[in-house]
């Protein structure tokens, strides 16, 4: 039997959504705007064949409609939140184009008296964990 220093973990990693992955490579802090308008699709999203699945809204807002990622589905559906088709809410975001799509990478979504924070201020992802000192 081997004792606890012996034993090694396996991570199962961030599936295609850590901060060394392509994707997250093109969010910057630099391009944030905050967007209003209402939920009219709430779907799963593969952004790249090297990712796995992710949550994606589509927000209708007074000239447009856009694509929001909120991030990996493992993290998202495990966030204390209700949000459905024609909520108001207000996403501050990246605007970025990743492969060939124009997508808001979000930051922030605030719907009624709630806040999801998705990335701290430095722009890292909240399902990224671990930290450089």
């Amino acid at each position: 039997m081997q004792n606890q220093a012996q034993m090694t973990i396996k991570f199962r990693g961030s599936d295609g959504w850590g901060l060394a992955s392509r994707y997250e490579q093109m969010y910057t802090n630099f391009s944030l705007q905050t967007y209003y308008g209402t939920v009219t699709k709430i779907d799963t999203v593969i952004p790249s064949s090297d990712m796995g699945s992710g949550i994606s809204v589509i927000l209708k807002t007074a000239n447009s409609e856009e694509l929001v990622h909120l991030g990996p589905s493992w993290f998202i559906l495990h966030q204390d939140m209700n949000l459905s088709n024609g909520n108001k809410i207000e996403v501050k975001g990246a605007k970025v184009s990743f492969n060939g799509k124009t997508v808001i990478m979000a930051a922030e979504v605030e719907s009624k008296d709630r806040i999801l924070y998705l990335r701290d201020e430095d722009g890292i992802p909240y399902w990224c964990a671990w930290r450089k000192k």
